[in-house]
């Protein structure tokens, strides 16, 4: 016989679901595993309580309501509904990135700010770096928050070869919107002509941190651990950045292969072979 579940088994139990239920449980569940650490554990079993007492008074097919408000439902549904919560936290955090994005990668809303940039933009489209510098700095000294301006000035620092001042404009992008994929790919970038990997392998790594679909994070830091002889990371961070570009289909696949045989002919020459074909196998490359 089932027994009804009582209210306070719910505090200790994590989701119940029939498949609707599950995916809508799982999608709430995710905003308590991203408070989690600031609320703390008590608040976050309440938090997870509270979506699934409500997730079951708004059930609207009496068959499954009936179903997950017992133990045994409630204990059979809970492995699916973990099962579902890396997918669906991994695609809201993705949304949310796409929304963070879209608000800094923005054009001003301070009409003296977005003109200057405007007219920076057309001498940056004719390589005249020197002009467009000037009126990128008074595009960021009339709206201090315009990330796209911080970033195209530290372009042009870096075209002119000025990499300490193309460093110093990426960091206050990134001071504004820290997850912002072209400062952090293009910083690393200069720290890697700076002869500074280290440094440049930080950058690649948050970029990965907060892009872990994105190839070019692995590809930037696969080639600076060549760079500084750590072949294993070297190899793991290459290895990734090809199954990426493999999968897109993207011409950059290319690119990665010449990087994957040049550490193979480093290796080669100090023969490591087996450390290649050990991480090409972690990796499940085909070694013809």
């Amino acid at each position: 016989m089932k027994k009804t579940l009582l209210p306070i088994f719910i505090l200790i139990s994590f989701l119940s679901n029939a498949q609707s239920i599950e995916e809508k449980i799982a999608k709430k569940a995710c905003e308590c595993e991203e408070q989690k650490t600031k609320i703390g554990e008590e608040a976050y079993r309440s938090c997870i309580a509270d979506i699934v007492k409500e997730a079951i008074a708004t059930e609207e097919d009496p068959k499954t309501r009936e179903e997950v408000n017992t133990v045994e439902g409630l204990m059979a549904l809970l492995p699916k509904v973990k099962s579902l919560l890396p997918e669906i936290c991994d695609k809201a955090k993705g949304q949310k990135t796409d929304e963070k994005r879209k608000l800094f990668y923005s054009d001003s809303k301070i009409e003296s700010a977005q003109n200057a940039y405007i007219i920076a933009k057309e001498f940056m489209s004719k390589n005249q770096y020197k002009p467009a510098i000037e009126n990128f700095l008074t595009a960021i000294k009339n709206d201090e928050k315009f990330v796209l301006a911080y970033d195209d000035l530290a372009v042009c620092y870096r075209q002119l070869e000025k990499y300490n001042d193309a460093i110093k404009y990426y960091k206050k992008s990134l001071e504004i919107y820290p997850e912002g994929d072209f400062a952090l790919m293009n910083i690393a970038v200069v720290y890697s002509l700076k002869s500074d990997f280290k440094t440049a392998i930080q950058y690649y790594e948050k970029l990965i941190q907060f892009y872990p679909e994105n190839a070019e994070g692995y590809f930037g830091a696969g080639k600076n651990y060549l760079l500084v002889k750590n072949y294993e990371k070297a190899l793991n961070n290459i290895f990734t950045a090809h199954r990426i570009y493999t999968d897109e289909n993207s011409k950059y696949a290319k690119d990665s292969e010449v990087v994957i045989g040049a550490i193979y002919q480093k290796l080669q020459e100090e023969n490591k072979e087996d450390l290649f074909k050990k991480i090409a196998k972690e990796h499940n490359i085909q070694l013809n």
